[in-house]
């Protein structure tokens, strides 16, 4: 047998063994990529649903009927809206705390901390953060006035309000007004007639008809009654809470 036939079986062994190192390494690294991937998407996914627990926690809270800064489900007081901060979030959604946070209604920003990074547009959470959209109405209280001559008429009605009612009775010689109904409720009496200035709470019935009552005898020309409240105007607008991850 030749040397150059010995050496054949020879290059070919060591030939199949560089191959199969080589497969070994290909191998390896894919597996070692797949489990770094792995544990990425365990990581982000573990990270998600943190996010999208603390950005719904906090987005229920914005609309709960019992908050602060609400005036029922899903109506938001402009001014108490306005001067959330963090602190005070924080404080009533625990989930909150030591994340990144954006309230939005509509374009305007209402309160933030950090830069959270969910994705604002499309409504879509990506990998670091989550982003809950609801549709609320901001209410903005708005001071009305009347001034009525109690000869001529005595009752005023009030489309909408919200907290007491101030009265100022002015009354003439002779005055005869002893009593202030609200709806079907006395909320002001006074036998030897009303006179000053009376904050008076009043029941929520919208409309409500405030009406003066005599004593029975007529109203003298000159007495008036100035009524001030407090009315509601409102809008309804987007909410949007983005919280980073």
């Amino acid at each position: 047998m030749s040397a150059s036939q010995l050496r054949a079986p020879t290059d070919r062994a060591q030939a199949n063994l560089i191959g199969f190192a080589v497969a070994v390494i290909v191998v390896t690294t894919v597996a070692v990529v797949g489990v770094a991937l792995a544990n990425d998407a365990v990581a982000d996914a573990d990270r998600r649903p943190l996010a999208t627990h603390a950005a719904e926690r906090l987005a229920d809270h914005l609309v709960a009927a019992d908050a602060a800064h609400t005036r029922g489900p899903n109506v938001l007081r402009s001014r108490a809206t306005a001067n959330l901060t963090p602190a005070a979030l924080d404080a009533a959604v625990p989930p909150l705390r030591n994340r990144s946070f954006r309230v939005s209604l509509g374009t305007e920003t209402v309160v933030v901390r950090g830069h959270p990074s969910a994705a604002v547009a499309g409504g879509s959470a990506d990998r670091r953060g989550a982003r809950v959209t609801r549709r609320v109405r901001i209410e903005r209280a708005v001071e009305r006035s009347t001034r009525i001559d109690l000869a001529d008429r005595r009752a005023v009605t009030l489309r909408d309000h919200a907290g007491p009612v101030v009265v100022v009775v002015d009354p003439a010689p002779g005055q005869s007004i002893a009593t202030l109904r609200a709806g079907d409720r006395i909320v002001l009496h006074d036998p030897d007639g009303l006179a000053g200035r009376y904050v008076v709470s009043v029941p929520q019935t919208r409309p409500l008809d405030l009406v003066f009552v005599t004593r029975g005898r007529p109203v003298v020309v000159g007495a008036t009654a100035t009524v001030t409240w407090t009315e509601p105007t409102a809008r309804t607008a987007s909410l949007v809470v983005v919280v980073g991850g």
